[in-house]
């Protein structure tokens, strides 16, 4: 018997002894120095060291349990101590991190029941902090640099277990400069992750309990999280530098959970997706009236009850009926609803309180002032014919720029060489050439270009034209001035008009011609019907002239995007009994300008062949010798049509005539 009470004796002495339960920190001043004071209730083994960026002071309590729950307490400012924060590292290891504003001398001593940090270069007399199980109190009174509170709620759980970073041991969070302000705008897990504005955090976690990372991010965040009764689980995660609504989204996403914030007081509620759809519709449903300003009501039904369902993500049904109603598919809960008053221009919205704030929010998003787009056009025949015969040569060329005002001279096209741009052995383009000697002018464009000088104006556009044409410098408005001037150019007609963004435009100068059209149907074929029967005759009327439709779109830059349609038709009796010979000039395309530029259509040439006869009566209609005593004379007349439409985007108490705003490229 007494040799196995000396074999259990022996054994006992080789059996770990219980871990010592870490149970409270204190920070206390001293003579020129800062005391941390961490109450253990046995005794433990303690290793040190210092990091840097920020300074800190990094203690391991080996053989030691956290008592209470992991805390974050950042703004200390007690000390040179600007944060302390403390969780269970590893099994049987605390870790306290005391980060200072700079990095300074410090001694660690071991005393019966606590473990002391002494902090050199402290400034006398502030006041003491105090944390333990029973709660956070400051002792003395605290000085003006004291932070937030202690927090309101808190949450106790299994210890956390985080994962030391590869090159640096420790498990910390980073915290802003300051506290996480106390707003209601994180959207978690209620759609969409957008750009948050959110501070950042860095965290590790490895098998750590769910409940402990939300109360980590409760804390670090200063907002109130209710956890429900069924989330539970272990998270493994490493989060670097993401903020930190985004970063918990992420963890609730990974563990199939969700998160819904009462859009009143602002707290959280985490739970399963299914118990959160369960509480939305037990919710009570509130209605709302919305009048809309410049939108159409019924246009935003669609997109208003797309977003009523946002949550039943991909493939959920669109419900009506105001009772609750289930998509199977998607297990999705969906209550709200949405209908248009067109006599009011009314949105009338049922959807419960807290997801009723963010749809108004959409709403008036998309209720704003559709921007207005003023039109000015010019409709100009230009007679080639005319002024090819004083000297003149104009094309609508591309040239190598679309914006650009100057005439230059044409190159002549037989001294082109062909150019190889790639190296593939075939050529790309033509380049190089002799300008042509003598007045020849280009007006830039193939059939349309963009013209940024459209108010230019000449002096005296007659001898203008003359002199410009010399120099190669002549602009296109003022050289359609100067064409009109002497006679070489018509104005047919300068509309004007004002139209919504995305909204078409027309503009008709021109006539309608009637038409007599015979419904041979309307005649009685049958056996026995009169013979003398005449088919029945419509007049429709059939629109000439030139017409001009143009669709505006404002793009962000302010520039705009033209969709144009130019049309020039006229109508021709025939020589036939057909009636009438429509002849039509049509050209469709799309373009970008500033605003105030002018896009000009060209290309639309009209060319008239004519012949005429005169000679001395009866002697010029002899055979073989007529032609001795008259003559014959055949003229090719051709006249360019040019359409110069110049948009304007007109601001808010801004006229179509306002000075114009320049573009952004």
């Amino acid at each position: 018997m007494t040799i196995l009470k000396a074999l259990a004796a022996s054994a006992l002495l080789f059996l770990p002894s219980p871990a010592a339960n870490v149970h409270s920190l204190s920070v206390v001043p001293m003579a020129g120095k800062a005391e941390v004071v961490i109450g253990v209730d046995a005794a433990v083994s303690v290793q040190d060291f210092t990091l840097d960026a920020p300074a800190r002071v990094v203690l391991d309590l080996k053989g030691a349990t956290l008592d209470m729950a992991g805390r974050t307490y950042d703004r200390i400012e007690r000390g040179g101590i600007t944060n302390v924060r403390y969780s269970q590292f590893k099994p049987n290891v605390v870790r306290v991190v005391i980060e200072l504003n700079d990095l300074r001398a410090y001694e660690v001593r071991r005393n019966e029941g606590e473990v002391r940090v002494l902090v050199a270069g402290a400034v006398d007399g502030f006041a003491a902090w105090h944390s333990s199980r029973s709660g956070d109190v400051a002792v003395s009174s605290p000085v003006p640099s004291v932070s937030r509170p202690a927090a309101t709620a808190r949450v106790d759980a299994a210890p956390a277990r985080p994962v030391p970073a590869a090159a640096e041991p420790e498990q910390v969070i980073e915290e802003p400069a300051e506290p996480a302000p106390l707003v209601s705008t994180a959207k978690l897990a209620l759609g969409p992750a957008q750009q948050s504005q959110q501070p950042p955090i860095t965290v590790t976690f490895q098998d750590t309990d769910i409940r402990d990372v939300i109360a980590s991010f409760a804390s670090f965040a200063g907002r109130t999280i209710v956890v429900g009764k069924d989330v539970s689980g272990t998270v493994t995660a490493e989060i670097r530098n993401q903020p930190w609504d985004v970063a918990l989204r992420a963890i609730l996403q990974g563990q199939g959970l969700a998160a819904s914030e009462d859009a009143v007081s602002g707290i959280i509620t985490v739970d399963s997706y299914r118990n959160i759809q369960n509480r939305q519709a037990s919710e009570p449903l509130v209605t709302q009236l919305v009048s809309i300003n410049y939108a159409n009501a019924g246009s935003l039904v669609p997109t208003i009850r797309s977003l009523l369902l946002k949550d039943c993500g991909q493939g959920g049904s669109v419900e009506t009926s105001p009772n609750v109603q289930n998509n199977a598919a998607q297990n999705c809960v969906a209550r709200g609803v949405v209908a248009a008053d067109s006599t009011t221009n009314t949105l009338i919205i049922t959807e419960t309180a807290s997801r009723l704030a963010d749809v108004l929010g959409y709403v008036r998003n998309l209720d704003v002032r559709t921007p207005q787009v003023g039109i000015k056009a010019k409709i100009i025949f230009v007679n080639r014919t005319n002024i090819e015969d004083i000297g003149l040569s104009y094309d609508l060329g591309t040239g190598s720029d679309q914006f650009f005002s100057q005439l230059v001279k044409r190159s002549d096209p037989t001294s082109l060489v062909p150019v190889d741009t790639n190296g593939d052995g075939v050529p790309d383009a033509l380049g190089g050439g002799t300008p042509f000697q003598g007045d020849r002018v280009l007006l830039g464009g193939n059939a349309l270009s963009a013209i940024a000088n459209a108010n230019a104006r000449v002096t005296n556009p007659a001898l203008s034209v003359v002199f410009s044409t010399a120099l190669g410098k002549f602009q296109l408005t003022s050289f359609l001035d100067a064409l009109q001037e002497v006679r070489l150019a018509d104005l047919q007609a300068e509309p004007s008009i004002v139209t919504l963004d995305n909204r078409q435009a027309s503009i008709h100068v021109g006539q309608e011609i009637p038409i007599r059209v015979l419904d041979a149907s309307s005649q009685n074929t049958q056996p026995g019907a009169n013979p003398n029967q005449q088919p029945r005759a419509t007049v429709q009327l059939k629109e000439v002239g030139i017409i001009l439709t143009v669709t505006p779109h404002i793009t962000n830059n302010r520039q705009i995007l033209l969709k144009l349609h130019a049309e020039n038709s006229d109508a021709q009796l025939a020589s036939s009994d057909v009636g009438f010979i429509f002849g039509k000039q049509a050209g469709d395309t799309q373009l970008l300008v500033g605003d105030g530029e002018t896009a000009v259509i060209g290309g639309l040439t009209v060319t008239q062949a004519s012949t005429s006869k005169s000679g001395i009566p009866i002697l010029v209609d002899l055979p073989i010798i007529g032609r001795l005593f008259g003559q014959t004379r055949t003229s090719d007349e051709k006249r360019d049509l040019l359409i110069l439409v110049t948009p304007h985007i007109i601001d808010d108490g801004s006229s179509p005539d306002a000075p114009i705003r320049p573009a952004t490229r």
